[in-house]
């Protein structure tokens, strides 16, 4: 079911990327230098592609909308994603924002509206923003996909986080969750995942699965018990970092 994947960056790309966004930053930067102090580093400086070029993508109506509730806060620097969450034909607008303070994040859905417009749907609850970390936004087929990956001190080995919010009885819930191990190995020295686990909110089945001897995987699929997803203004990134799950405490789930 899973072939040998791997996350490689492309270092040159995006030393370019970045400079064409944040030139008066990434202009001191050279190839070799984000060779040396790797991808870390790179996001630690606050040049990451999708965040400085927000401000020239970012719908101003959107922003608008995101200033009035937010006066102090700088979306334009942040990353976002744009599409439909609710099959209105209409795309809506996804960001990460620091709105009561710097050192705290949310995340945040405007609706787009028939007019041009853009209305704050719904508003996760706030976590305190984490150094160590860079995060990033996706909508795919009427899915919000938040995902994380570790940014500092992650050689040899790594991880990435996947949470999956789709609109579910007529409210934004959280569907599922992906958490994968990886390690760099292989002349190229390539991130390989490892082992991981998946979890679906709405079949509620979980899938633990490891790389066995070779090039296998073995999995193990478990089901639970849910009364009711988690709904989007219950997210706490915090909460489920510090769990590894952010499934509800009352809810038990199974281990393989």
């Amino acid at each position: 079911m899973r072939a040998n994947r791997s996350a490689h960056t492309d270092t040159q790309q995006q030393v370019a990327a970045a400079r064409r966004c944040c030139a008066p930053v990434a202009s001191t930067l050279s190839v070799s230098m984000v060779r040396k102090i790797t991808t870390a580093c790179f996001t630690a400086l606050a040049i990451s592609a999708s965040a400085c070029c927000a401000a020239e993508q970012l719908p101003p109506r959107a922003l608008n909308s995101i200033k009035k509730a937010c006066p102090d806060a700088q979306p334009e620097r942040t990353v976002f994603a744009i599409g439909d969450l609710n099959r209105d034909k209409i795309p809506d607008v996804v960001i990460v924002v620091s709105c009561e303070s710097p050192d705290d994040q949310e995340l945040m859905v405007l609706q787009g509206q028939l007019d041009g417009a853009y209305e704050i749907a719904y508003r996760s609850e706030v976590w305190p923003w984490n150094g160590r970390s860079e995060i990033d936004l996706k909508v795919r087929n009427d899915v919000l996909i938040f995902s994380e990956h570790c940014a500092y001190n992650c050689n040899p080995e790594s991880w990435k986080s996947f949470y999956k919010f789709k609109m579910h009885q007529e409210n934004l819930v959280l569907a599922g969750e992906d958490h994968l191990e990886t390690v760099l190995s292989g002349k190229n020295l390539e991130f390989e995942e490892t082992s991981g686990i998946s979890v679906n909110y709405l079949t509620k089945k979980v899938i633990y699965w490891g790389k066995t001897t070779g090039q296998g995987y073995s999995e193990k699929k478990l089901a639970f018990n849910l009364k009711a997803p988690l709904v989007f203004a219950k997210f706490n990134l915090e909460t489920c970092q510090n769990h590894r799950s952010c499934m509800p405490t009352s809810v038990s789930m199974p281990k393989p």
